[in-house]
């Protein structure tokens, strides 16, 4: 067993050591002088602190949206029964037949151009006559300009009646199988998606007659997402669209657009971070943790600092680093900026004499410094 009367005693030796070692620290005022023997005693270790250009932000919860500007809504484009329904939930391709509309408005559609073209084709051969006759001299100017003029009437409506058609998803080969042929078409239409993305909101059954223009789903794109996460005022107000955040398990992503309004219960700004999304693997209603990269210029002209986290101290009520400045040791005030993956983000409320060189940091023995200068004071008192 473990003799713990001998493993006190040593450690009651070994305070007694360091005790004694404190008492041989140089301290006047706030700075303290060690040996080289001393620093090798106390395994004191220094880290160059660097400035950096930028510092993650705490980090949030965000909830992925479709982005409102890829939301559509599809409608009928002309009356009729729905007579399939191939997608009623879940992900769906560009080109990609979700419903079918049997309509007999499509057949008489296709009916009036086949009719028109008709009438077209023997105004167009009556224009020819009127030419000869009046290259002969037997038909008058008139006589030809009106014959033009009714061919012109007709191709503008065979050209009008052609786009609505094409506008209403008719297919530009069916069109042209029923100009080449003169015979009607199929009487269904193919509702097709015009993007890749998630289907959502349907509004429509199997079996159910629908009118011109009656919505009948909603599409979200998914190639590009919106994170939504709601910030402090506070954080709002330094950040600004372009910034960049971090999310976890995804990478670097941007903000949007950024709430002018506060929620009134909660105190916090919406702010929208676009995520690209090509792989769909980022679903509408998923949850991620986000930090925003601040920018040491947004808050004031100080240089914002990285370093261990283990440097931070707390001494004579301030938070503070310890600084090796030559054979000195000093306490330096700091501000807190963020500590992120043990490393702490700080700025320093007085600057350092050597700052503008380097800042070395006590990242190792910050416990035994901090006893030093407090053995001091306690031996001036």
């Amino acid at each position: 067993m473990m003799n713990w009367t001998k493993v006190m005693g040593r450690k009651q030796v070994l305070t007694a050591a360091i005790a004694a070692l404190l008492l041989s620290f140089q301290v006047s005022a706030n700075e303290l002088t060690l040996t080289k023997a001393q620093y090798q005693t106390l395994g004191l270790q220094v880290a160059e602190a660097k400035p950096v250009a930028q510092y993650p932000s705490q980090t949030f919860p965000a909830q992925a949206m479709f982005h409102p500007n890829a939301i559509r809504t599809l409608s009928a484009p002309v009356s009729g029964k729905i007579s399939r329904l191939n997608v009623v939930h879940g992900s769906v391709f560009k080109g990609q037949v979700i419903v079918e509309i049997e309509s007999t408005a499509l057949l008489a559609l296709q009916s009036q151009l086949l009719s028109v073209s008709a009438d077209l084709n023997v105004l167009k051969n009556e224009l020819k006559r009127v030419k000869k006759l009046r290259q002969s001299g037997v038909a008058s100017a008139k006589a030809l300009q009106q014959a033009q003029a009714d061919v012109d009437k007709l191709q503008a409506e065979k050209a009008q009646q052609i786009t609505s058609l094409k506008l209403m998803g008719f297919p530009k080969q069916s069109i042209k199988r029923l100009l080449d042929s003169q015979s009607i078409q199929s009487s269904v239409l193919l509702i097709r998606s015009p993007i890749d993305g998630k289907i959502f909101d349907l509004n429509t059954r199997l079996g159910e007659r629908v009118a011109t223009n009656q919505p009948l789903f909603s599409l979200g794109e998914t190639e590009s997402i919106l994170l939504n996460v709601k910030v402090p005022v506070a954080l709002a107000n330094r950040l600004k669209a372009g910034q960049k955040a971090e999310i976890t398990s995804i990478g670097m992503a941007v903000i949007e657009f950024i709430d002018p309004a506060v929620d009134a219960v909660t105190q916090t700004v919406d702010v929208h971070v676009e995520v690209a999304n090509e792989a769909h693997g980022i679903r509408p209603g998923q949850r991620f943790q986000i930090r925003f990269l601040m920018s040491s210029d947004a808050l004031s002209s100080q240089k914002i600092y990285q370093v261990p986290s283990n440097a931070i101290s707390q001494f004579e009520g301030e938070t503070v680093i310890f600084i090796k400045a030559g054979d000195v040791i000093e306490p330096k005030v700091i501000t807190v900026m963020n500590i992120q993956n043990h490393q702490l983000y700080f700025s320093l409320q007085q600057p350092a004499l050597n700052s503008a060189n380097s800042l070395n940091v006590f990242v190792k023995g910050s416990t035994a410094i901090k006893s030093a200068f407090e053995a001091a004071q306690e031996s001036d008192a």
